[in-house]
């Protein structure tokens, strides 16, 4: 069991956390009438369709339906629990939460410490212990010094088996929580654990908030593996992570650009030599969350391969989705055999800030590539640079660029460009998916949204409809939705919109509502057409409910059993549902 957050402290820290403020740190906003716009961080799109409304502080994706409050932005984004969450937005706005009660922690907060233990030993190993001397050696040979080592928290995992666990055992850390956290490996006899990482050069992983989330560890010499990894883990997903961009987002942001490496001694190389903005995948191929992750920084990159072993191929698989993101891509290549932390090793800082500088586009590497691969001058040849370079064009989002780079593409080959237009068309035709299946709703379900849209929108339609609204008048999820309506208004709880996302637990049904306020502004409806509306969902809640009892009664029938007291409640609710529209009417006075 979690941490408690009483409902008036909750109101507290969603109050001092914008929620246009908060979701502008992760994505770049534009005004849009009295909403803001952006691409959608939790799919593809090329159309932004994401929405923030500031009057009703909530978010909602028209694209795919995700929504919510600024809680339920931070929980998507940031991969987070509601409760972390929650503590993540009282740090930025400065409020101090009650403290757990004994036994709350959760299991990302003991996984969290055990990991702070593991760095702690492998930290000492490293700088203090007799068996650390040799990768202390190592680091002095590839002439990386103390203060990036400090700055990295780089350590060694001793060879010892179970120098870890001893440690954890004594710091009364269970074991079970030790190989959840990927730092243990079960013995295949079924009797205790090991240390997976041993006599090995550690790098930390660090999440973007600097806690410790992962380790990577490295060979002292040439044996194999060279490196091994954490697994995945509830801390972990290679995927969502870069590898320091907890000590180069600044600068990231500052220079306009990030630098992407091929692994970790890339990444420390750079930053001891001066090249802060760079950082690099846990991965071989860049991810979406992760190029969603480096889009709170900058929307350029440029990243260096070795131009001769990396062909087009495996530059554009692991590239293709900062295009698809809308990235300015560029492509540094070195010489044979180099990476960025051997030719900064050589060459100096000024040359690869030099050569990053003359990295050339994405596409034109690929094209390059392509031209030298395949021979243009023969059929073949021509229609295999085009099928793939077809397809690299068609990840740009600005038809601009699409439309430059099949003119560049025609003029190279010495075709038409109306031919290689006409090819992409094709190309296009023959991979268009069918016609996403939008959700569709009974007429009865629609006048339920509708209803609930006018009692989100209009205060003074609220005031005097809400006493009237029934929850078991409307289908589910609506129905939820309309209970806690009904009773943020009983409450007094108002404007219900302020409140309502909080009171609700699926963050499906949170979506859901989240899309009616943020079309409720054009469901302004004049009080009777409102009336009318009120009128049918209760009547045909009425209906449903009559026809769901009539079928009890049937059965009972049939059974033998004693149907009295139904029949008795099937005349009740007819008798409602023909004065329903009466009783509303004579209820409802607009002055």
């Amino acid at each position: 069991m979690g941490r408690y957050i009483p409902p008036e402290l909750k109101d507290t820290i969603q109050f001092g956390n914008d929620i246009v403020e908060v979701i502008s740190s992760y994505l770049p906003l534009k005004r849009s009438g009295r909403n803001f716009k952006s691409l959608c961080p939790f799919h593809a799109e090329k159309t932004p369709s994401f929405s923030v409304n500031p009057e009703k502080q909530i978010f909602h994706c028209f694209g795919c339906g995700a929504g919510g409050d600024v809680f339920s932005f931070i929980m998507r984004q940031e991969n987070l629990t509601f409760p972390e969450a929650v503590a993540l937005l009282a740090r930025r706005a400065g409020i101090e939460l009650p403290e757990s009660r004994p036994g709350a922690r959760s299991r990302k907060e003991v996984l969290l410490k055990i990991h702070s233990l593991a760095l702690e030993y492998y930290r000492w190993a490293l700088l203090e212990s007799s068996t650390g001397r040799r990768a202390r050696e190592y680091l002095a040979g590839r002439k990386i010094g103390r203060d990036t080592v400090e700055r990295f928290k780089l350590g060694y995992a001793p060879p010892s088996w179970d120098g870890l666990v001893r440690l954890a055992a004594k710091r009364k850390q269970e074991t079970p929580a030790l190989i959840e956290a990927g730092l243990a490996v079960p013995r295949r006899r079924g009797d205790g654990c090991y240390d997976r990482f041993r006599d090995r050069l550690i790098f930390p992983v660090f999440d973007v908030q600097g806690r410790t989330i992962a380790f990577g560890g490295r060979v002292l010499d040439d044996s194999q593996p060279k490196y091994i990894n954490s697994p995945e883990t509830p801390l972990f997903e290679k995927g969502r992570v870069l590898y320091g961009l907890n000590l180069a987002k600044e600068m990231i942001a500052e220079k306009g650009e990030a630098l992407l490496g091929e692994g970790y001694f890339d990444v420390v190389r750079a930053h001891q030599e001066g090249i802060e903005n760079m950082v690099c995948a846990q991965g071989t191929a860049f991810t979406p969350r992760q190029a969603q992750l480096l889009k709170r920084y900058t929307e350029r990159i440029v990243t260096a391969f070795d131009a001769d072993v990396a062909g087009e191929e495996a530059v554009f698989r692991s590239l293709s989705v900062f295009l698809e993101k809308d990235f300015e891509v560029r492509v540094l290549s070195l010489p044979r055999g180099s990476d960025p932390d051997s030719f900064i090793a050589r060459h100096g800082a000024a040359a690869f800030q030099k050569a990053a500088a003359a990295a050339v586009p994405l596409l034109d590497f690929i094209l390059e590539s392509l031209l030298k691969r395949f021979d243009p001058s023969t059929d073949g040849g021509k229609i295999e640079i085009v099928r793939r370079m077809l397809e690299a064009v068609s990840r740009l989002g600005s038809p601009v660029l699409r439309d430059g780079y099949l003119l560049k593409l025609a003029r190279r080959l010495g075709v038409s460009p109306a031919s290689v237009r006409e090819e992409f068309r094709n190309r296009g035709r023959k991979k268009s998916a069918p016609p996403t299946e939008r959700k569709t709703f009974a007429p009865g379900e629609r006048n339920q949204k509708e209803l609930l849209r006018v009692l989100l929108a209009d205060d003074i339609l609220f005031d005097k409809m809400a006493g009237f609204v029934v929850a078991a008048d409307f289908s589910p999820p609506w129905n939820e939705i309309a209970d806690k309506i009904v009773r943020l208004g009983e409450s007094g709880r108002l404007p219900v919109s302020r409140y309502l996302l909080g009171e609700l637990e699926e963050e499906k049904t949170k979506s859901l509502a989240a899309s009616l306020m943020m079309d409720s502004s054009a469901c302004r409806l004049p009080p009777p057409e409102a009336v009318d509306l009120l009128i049918s969902v209760r009547r045909n809640g009425l209906r449903r409910r009559l026809a769901l009892l009539a079928e009890r009664v049937a059965l009972e029938e049939r059974n033998g059993g004693d149907v009295g007291g139904l029949q008795k409640r099937c005349l009740e609710l007819r008798r409602e549902l023909d004065g329903a529209a009466e009783a509303i009417k004579q209820g409802i006075i607009f002055e």
